[in-house]
């Protein structure tokens, strides 16, 4: 506090509050005319600002406010101001009170902020004309104070940027600036203002900020650069977020072409990455550090961000991905072991998001093979190390495959997750692609996949033995059953010919006395197995889904499962099940009970509706049917995932959510069928005949109506004929079942025909029926020799047509063409036209150097007087040269005497200084006379020189004559070419 004790007033004792000398240096600041008392002024100001911020704005913003609009002149005493204006509105830490003054030091920045937005004469605008002060300190402070105004009042200061007309341009500006701390205060603001305002993001963009951006962060040593290198991305994210119109400015500047280099963490990853056949890190792993994991996280949300699907562009930004060749180098990223668990699932995701939907990037990921590096010098196996493999199989491995032991199994989940994502983004709209690898499940025979796991498998074999080799695997980390069952489920979805395939496979070596069972019992019998041995429940009701989505619209694979009777008694035991069972296992073993009892649609079915109905409405009950699975739809875990966007199993960044039971494609499932199976399971076995087209009431059913029989449960579907010839066509049991139906309509009409008619009158009928038949058979005949004709006429009409058409085409054509030479015509009259009137100006210019300089003699006449000149004038130029120069001696010696003399004191000799004076001063006249005669000559010289220029110039002007004149004559000739030609067209 010593500062008021040497600032109090002159002469008095008692020491100065500091309200008081604050408000004393206001009025300075406010009245002084003098820069330096000013200056001193407000540099004291700002000392007080930070400690006495309320009572220093109250006092002296006005003032300082003045200041700055008025006296921006002198830099010192700007850069004071704009400090002292940023300490005003700075936001407080933590508010307080002076003990020793009683001055409240509450935070008030957001009514100084207020004030200085609200001031009349427009403020921000000044602070925006000195973002261009070359001045490092004004420039910094600017930026700075106007950072601080946007923490509080950032729409308002937004809207005041917007409306000067170059307030956006002079931001972007700071990201040329070649001091770094300026240019890194310039990116902060610009990240602030364009977070949510699509005006200044347009701007910005259209600023050429993006180039700005990317320049900067190749500067800074691209992703694996400094949190620099992290603000730029992250306004380069704020200008693309939610903005289409940037996002194609984006893409036609060539921005997506410049992407693919930031995702190149290492040089030599980038003839691999254009190659289009990427290789799995060697052993010699990079670092990675926090920052750099940040940085590469940013990158990777731009990239989806650009393709997020859904959106009118994303299909454009796609392809100009997949053309710039961003594939390889995100599958790097994916396969490289070192880096960060949240960086790899980013760059699989990305991978998913460019070629969902898109079948030509589909395919280009579908021919990418990768090259395992080899891990060892083993030459026995140096050839299977080195088999390429396509990527599709690599994904897979790495959603379903051993977890690296260096990886904790939370963190590698996300991992599993975002594979599984980029396995169905791949067959998404892709049903070749889910053929593909559903002919390539196999049984896994004796290879040992979980011991062994470098074994090349087949994408199909990797997912089965994962799902039978539980016991191995799902003790360890369960996360690889669960998503062993989603993968399988993804290839089976929707697609029965997958469905048939898988139905195929069966599990079992003969050779070793083991009967082969298939594989869809075989995962019951592991369901089973799972709930005796106690495992985690994710287990069973991972496979439970799996066959729930084999099973729907698949009655062939019902079949299957019904041949054995024990799959029936386990479904119903876990669903009777009343203390010690999972109620997520019962609600789904009900869905997928009740999914079985409404596809028994086969003939040679093991067990018919007539066998399961007493199973259904006694064993299990129907209402207890339905509450199991109307609990399942009101889980926390079903809801947790009907949430999740598809395939998004977690957060992008880590953690395990407890609630994940339930993937996209079974809660996908049960929203489409469970109106259906709940109008299913209320059927008896012969309604359920009736209506065989039930199943398909929330999606896609052939000839549904919609309406409800009198008959029937409330819910059950009405068939239309289209529908019952549908089933006709598709299900035997049904048609055989309308048969039966028929034959009885049949026979009940038999019984109850009416009285006979006479033979005679039936003859007479029959006749009549007959003529009648003829002349419908004649008319029949008119009427197609009618259309007949009609057709031959409508064919000869549309040559016509085509005929007149090509000669409008023709004329059309002709037409343009006469046109076209007409132009050329009229063109060429205007160029005649030119070179006439050049050739008469140039003619006239001739003209008038013949009359000045005279014929040919006179010109030889004139350059001869001119060479004697110049010899003469040199000549007399050398004699006055010599001559000035021994005056010029003569004149120095006259001085130096005259000086000599003065300096020695011989002042008495007056007489012969003015002698020496005078010689002097008559020398110097003579100098003057022959410098004016030697600039005349000079004169003399130049004007004949110009004469001699007008000869040179006569010469050129005939030459460009003689020259247009040709070029007339070729003109005319081409012209009266051009005029034959047009009256031949026409």
């Amino acid at each position: 506090m010593d500062f008021f004790k040497r600032y109090g007033s002159i002469g008095a004792s008692q020491q100065q509050s500091a309200s008081e000398t604050i408000q004393r240096l206001a009025d300075r600041v406010e009245t002084s005319t003098l820069l330096e008392d000013k200056r001193a002024a407000v540099l004291s100001l700002k000392g007080l600002s930070r400690e006495y911020r309320k009572d220093v704005g109250e006092a002296s913003l006005p003032a300082l406010l003045k200041v700055l609009k008025e006296d921006s002149e002198d830099q010192n005493l700007l850069k004071a101001v704009l400090e002292t204006l940023t300490n005003l509105c700075m936001r407080e830490v933590s508010s307080g009170v002076s003990q020793e003054f009683g001055v409240s030091t509450n935070d008030s920045s957001a009514q100084f902020s207020q004030t200085i937005l609200d001031d009349s004469d427009d403020i921000i605008s000044t602070l925006l004309e000195l973002l261009g002060d070359a001045d490092f300190y004004v420039r910094y402070y600017t930026v700075q104070l106007l950072g601080t105004l946007h923490t509080h009042l950032g729409e308002e200061l937004q809207k005041r940027v917007l409306v000067s007309p170059t307030g956006v341009g002079r931001l972007v500006d700071l990201l040329s600036d070649q001091r770094d701390i300026i240019r890194n205060e310039g990116i902060q603001l610009l990240i602030a203002m364009t977070e949510d305002n699509a005006d200044i993001q347009k701007i910005v963009a259209f600023e050429n900020a993006f180039d700005h951006l990317l320049g900067i962060v190749d500067e800074e040593g691209g992703v694996r650069g400094n949190i620099i290198v992290q603000d730029c991305l992250q306004l380069l994210h704020n200008l693309l977020n939610y903005n289409v119109s940037n996002q194609n400015f984006f893409r036609e500047t060539s921005g997506v072409q410049r992407l693919p280099n930031l995702l190149i963490t290492d040089p030599s990853q980038t003839a691999a990455g254009r190659n289009g056949a990427p290789q799995l890190p060697e052993s010699d792993d990079i670092e990675w550090t926090a920052q750099h994991a940040r940085n590469m996280l940013v990158v990777l949300d731009i990239i989806r961000m650009l393709i997020q699907p859904g959106n009118t562009n994303t299909t454009s930004n796609q392809t100009a991905m997949q053309q710039c060749g961003i594939i390889p180098p995100l599958l790097q990223l994916a396969l490289a072991y070192e880096a960060p668990s949240s960086v790899r699932s980013q760059a699989l995701y990305a991978i998913g998001d460019i070629i969902r939907s898109h079948q030509i990037n589909q395919g280009l990921f579908q021919r990418i093979l990768i090259t395992a590096a080899a891990e060892d010098d083993d030459a026995e196996n140096a050839d299977t190390q080195t088999i390429p493999e396509p990527a599709i199989v690599i994904v897979i491995r790495l959603s379903v495959g051993n977890k690296p032991s260096e990886v904790p199994a939370n963190e590698y989940y996300i991992v599993r997750a975002a594979s599984a994502y980029l396995v169905q983004a791949y067959v998404g709209s892709n049903p070749d692609a889910q053929l593909a690898l559903a002919a390539t499940l196999a049984s896994p025979g004796d290879v040992d996949t979980v011991s062994e796991p470098e074994k090349h498998q087949s994408a199909g074999s990797l997912v089965v033995s994962v799902l039978l080799d539980w016991r191995e695997s799902g003790r360890e980390d369960v996360w690889r059953v669960w998503y062993a069952s989603l993968l399988l489920s993804i290839i089976l979805c929707d697609h029965v010919q997958c469905k048939e395939q898988a139905l195929k496979l069966s599990i079992g070596d003969e050779s070793k006395g083991e009967e082969p069972l298939p594989l869809l019992n075989e995962l019951v019998s592991q369901a089973r197995q799972t709930t005796l041995e106690g495992t985690d429940s994710r287990l069973c009701v991972a496979m439970f889904t799996l066959i729930c989505v084999w099973l729907v619209g698949f009655p062939k694979g019902v079949a299957t499962f019904l041949e054995e009777s024990s799959n029936v008694s386990f479904l119903v035991e876990q669903i009777s099940g009343s203390s010690g069972t999972n109620p997520l296992i019962q609600g789904v073993a009900a869905f997928l009970f009740g999914l079985i009892y409404q596809f028994d649609l086969e003939v040679e079915t093991p067990m018919s509706r007539d066998a399961l109905y007493p199973i259904l409405s006694k064993r299990v009950g129907t209402d207890q049917l339905l509450v199991r699975v109307q609990r399942l739809r009101d889980s926390k875990e079903f809801q947790y995932a009907v949430g999740l966007a598809a395939g998004t199993h977690s957060n992008a960044y880590g953690g395990i959510p407890g609630e994940t039971y339930f993937d996209n494609v079974f809660t996908d499932l049960f929203k489409k069928h469970y109106e259906g199976f709940r109008a299913a399971v209320r059927l008896g076995p012969k309604e359920v005949l009736a209506n065989p087209n039930y199943m398909y009431m929330q999606g896609g059913m052939v000839g549904y109506a919609g309406s409800v029989g009198t008959n029937t449960a409330p819910g059950t579907p009405k068939l239309t004929a289209a529908g019952t010839a549908a089933l006709r066509e598709e299900s035997p049991g049904a048609q055989e079942a309308l048969l039966s139906t028929e034959a009885a309509a049949a026979t009940s009409t038999d019984s109850e025909k009416g009285p006979t008619v006479p033979k005679g009158d039936y003859d007479m009928v029959t006749e009549q029926l007959a003529e009648q038949e003829s002349n419908v058979r004649a008319m029949s005949e008119q009427v197609r020799a009618a259309e007949q004709l009609a057709a031959d006429m409508e064919g000869k009409m549309n040559q016509f047509k085509e005929e007149l058409s090509e000669e409008k085409k023709l004329h059309k054509k002709t037409q343009s063409q006469v046109e076209a030479k007409t132009k050329d015509i009229d063109s060429l009259h205007e160029r005649l036209d030119e070179l006439q009137k050049q050739q008469i100006t140039e003619s006239t210019a001739v003209a008038q150097s013949d009359d000045v300089l005279g014929d040919t003699t006179r010109v030889a006449e004139l350059e001869k007087q001119l060479a004697d000149l110049k010899l003469k004038s040199e000549e007399q130029e050398a004699s006055w040269s010599s001559q000035r120069n021994e005056f010029q001696k003569k004149l120095s010696n006259a001085e130096k005497q005259v000086i000599k003399a003065a300096a020695s004191g011989r002042s008495g000799n007056k007489k012969k200084e003015q002698q020496h004076t005078a010689a002097i001063q008559s020398l110097k006249e003579e100098i003057s006379s022959k410098d004016e005669q030697i600039s005349k000559l000079n004169q003399i010289i130049s004007e004949l020189e110009e004469k001699f220029k007008d000869i040179a110039i006569v010469d050129e002007l005939r030459s460009k004559i003689a020259q247009a004149e040709n070029d007339q004559e070729d003109l005319m000739a081409y012209m009266t070419e051009q005029e034959n030609l047009t009256k031949e067209y026409k």
